[in-house]
Parts: C-alpha cells; sequence; structure tokens
C-alpha cells in the first residue's frame, strides 16, 4: 500500500489568486480530497492530465487501454507537466502510473522480497 500525505504550502500568496481554482481545491483542511484517474485513448487526451496536475489535484493515469507508441508520448508529456510544476511522477504497474503536484509527497515503501513462491502474482 502506498500512502499520499499533502505536503504544507510554502506561502498561499505564490500563486495568482484567482477564484475557480480557489474553489476547487483538493487540499482542503491540508488533506487530499480528490484524485483523479484517466483512461486516456488517444494522444489528444493527455491534456487533462496536464489541466489535473496544473490545478493541483493528483492524477492516476491508466494506459492500459493505448497503444504503446502513444503510451510512450503521454507519459513524456505527463513526466513534463509534472517536472515543471515541481511535482513526482511514480510508477505503479507497467502501464499505471501516479502524478501528483509539489504539494502531496507520495511516500513509496516496498515489500520485504519474500521470494517467488510467495507471491500470488509472481510470473
Amino acid at each position: 500500500d502506498h500512502s499520499v500525505t499533502p505536503m504544507p504550502s510554502s506561502s498561499a500568496s505564490a500563486s495568482t489568486p484567482s477564484a475557480p481554482r480557489e474553489q476547487s481545491n483538493p487540499f482542503q483542511g491540508g488533506r487530499v480530497n480528490r484524485i483523479t484517474t484517466i483512461h486516456p485513448k488517444t494522444y489528444d487526451d493527455a491534456q487533462m492530465v496536464g489541466r489535473a496536475i496544473r490545478d493541483g489535484i493528483p492524477v492516476v493515469l491508466n494506459l492500459t487501454g493505448v497503444a504503446e507508441a502513444v503510451a510512450y508520448r503521454i507519459v513524456d508529456f505527463s513526466a513534463g507537466v509534472v517536472f515543471g510544476v515541481r511535482g513526482s511522477i511514480e510508477r505503479v504497474t507497467p502501464r499505471v502510473f501516479l502524478l501528483s503536484p509539489a504539494q502531496v509527497n507520495i511516500k513509496v515503501e516496498e515489500p520485504e522480497d519474500k521470494g517467488p513462491a510467495h507471491d500470488l502474482f509472481a510470473d
């Protein structure tokens, strides 16, 4: 299991204030209250990732239904968006990624290696 912990913002006045973003703040009370899941079908759907991350909303990006070449382009675009907002990207499975803005700290804990004999999904 991975836990997501919001990081305190360094300055509330660091960004340009706008009413729509304040109303859709996913960090009410210092906690993440919204995560969006995006299942793109084409490269054009990658803009949904950019909008969510720009608005401070963590994204689960599921690329299981996309051709490999398109998936690579979407991951490249998404990584650029995340880099631009000083966020992070974490691979969950080979085709599922967790993207988060700078306000969200992703803590990854790897399970102890118990060998393939004890792993239900071992190859």
